[in-house]
């Protein structure tokens, strides 16, 4: 078994095609990021995955690696797992859940490693939390078993409810996004919070809440709890110092205006509702794209997540809805950079019509989408009437 270290390793997850954006933001910390798949890993001093939870706003969770080895066998698996040290995770009491992956190893299935756990903790039974995607977590230590080959990795995950949720959205619109995803697609547009900010088609405000608190410089985790504060091994005065500390640092509004539109009144005041729990701020406005020119001067970023039509009998309507925002974006917004994410449908890239653009795969809820991210647009003459 790997010999206990000081310093703490930790693995931050993030969504499909945002790794890039959170190693960006984890160096823009001080930290010293490596990059695997599926997000970054990082080592630091006690007390680092509490600071990763609280500030990084592209993860979806924080691991705490508690030891890795190698076992072919049940015998060999629960002498490993008996001798990890878990104190600074467990009260040894309640039974904590475990999710297992396995790859091509030689211990036959999960099984066999829920037996060999139950063995080593003295437990009638370990609970299965089954694999911990973004919905999962919740209360409880859950330890999750990452198996390749007879390379076993053992971590405890200190998040608890995945990052994305923050604690001021409570509601959404007709097609929400994901408050980490809205972060990410921010980075990748290199958004630093002092330009205007537009969103054209806002929804229930998710990407100007973002970008409003990564102006303020606010730390996206200072409205909820995480599971590490039930560790054994929590500091409660120093997690309290470190809050307001980091709460401290925030700015008391934006650097920059922040504009959103919205041709559906109630999505707008599902913004606003949701903006007042953020305690920002925002510029609403009932205003069709099809007629959105510039409400400040630029330069600045317009970010958009226009519909993917999954409702029936939307799909036919989505190439001119497509067109009449990239008309917008390169007519009403010259001299603007573009961030518009759109599921993965050539037509779509071809009706937005945005010359230049780089195509970034992402992912929203499962669906492949593209990012799509332009400079400056340049202005366009007129048509000829």
């Amino acid at each position: 078994m790997t010999s206990h270290r000081s310093e703490e390793q930790i693995y931050v997850s993030t969504l499909p095609g945002l790794e890039p954006a959170l190693e960006a933001e984890a160096s823009a910390l001080g930290w010293a990021p490596r990059r695997v798949e599926g997000g970054v890993e990082l080592e630091g001093p006690a007390g680092l995955h509490q600071e990763a939870n609280l500030r990084l706003r592209t993860a979806s969770r924080v691991l705490l690696r508690l030891g890795s080895f190698r076992a072919g066998d049940s015998d060999t698996l629960a002498e490993h797992l008996g001798a990890l040290e878990l104190s600074r995770v467990w009260d040894g009491r309640t039974p904590p859940k475990l999710s297992v992956s396995m790859h091509r190893s030689p211990v036959p299935g999960p099984d066999v490693v829920f037996s060999a756990a139950a063995y080593a903790w003295g437990l009638p039974s370990v609970e299965h939390a089954g694999p911990l995607d973004e919905e999962g977590g919740g209360a409880g230590l859950t330890l999750l078993v990452r198996v390749e080959g007879d390379a076993f990795t053992v971590s405890a995950d200190t998040s608890g409810e995945p990052l994305h949720r923050r604690g001021y959205r409570q509601e959404v619109s007709r097609a929400p996004l994901r408050e980490t995803l809205a972060a990410g697609i921010l980075r990748l547009a290199k958004y630093d919070g002092t330009e205007p900010l537009v969103d054209p088609m806002c929804g229930s405000g998710t990407f100007l809440v973002e970008g409003a608190w990564l102006s303020m410089r606010r730390a996206p985790g200072l409205l909820r709890a995480f599971a590490f504060e039930s560790f054994p091994g929590c500091d409660a005065a120093a997690w309290a110092t470190l809050k307001a500390r980091v709460e401290a640092e925030a700015l008391p509004a934006p650097r920059a205006t922040l504009h959103g539109f919205d041709i559906n009144a109630g999505s707008l005041g599902t913004a606003r509702r949701n903006a007042r729990r953020a305690g920002v701020t925002l510029a609403l406005e009932r205003q069709d794209v099809r007629t959105l020119v510039a409400p400040v001067p630029g330069p600045g970023l317009v970010v958009a997540n226009p519909p993917y039509g999954k409702r029936v009998g939307e799909a036919e309507d989505l190439p001119g809805l497509y067109r009449a925002l990239g008309h917008t974006l390169r007519r009403g917004f010259a001299g603007w950079r573009a961030a518009v994410i759109l599921p993965d449908d050539t037509a779509l890239v071809k009706a937005l019509d945005l010359p230049g653009a780089r195509s970034l795969p992402v992912r929203n809820g499962g669906l492949r989408c593209r990012l799509l991210l332009t400079g400056p647009a340049k202005p366009q003459p007129p048509a000829h009437q």
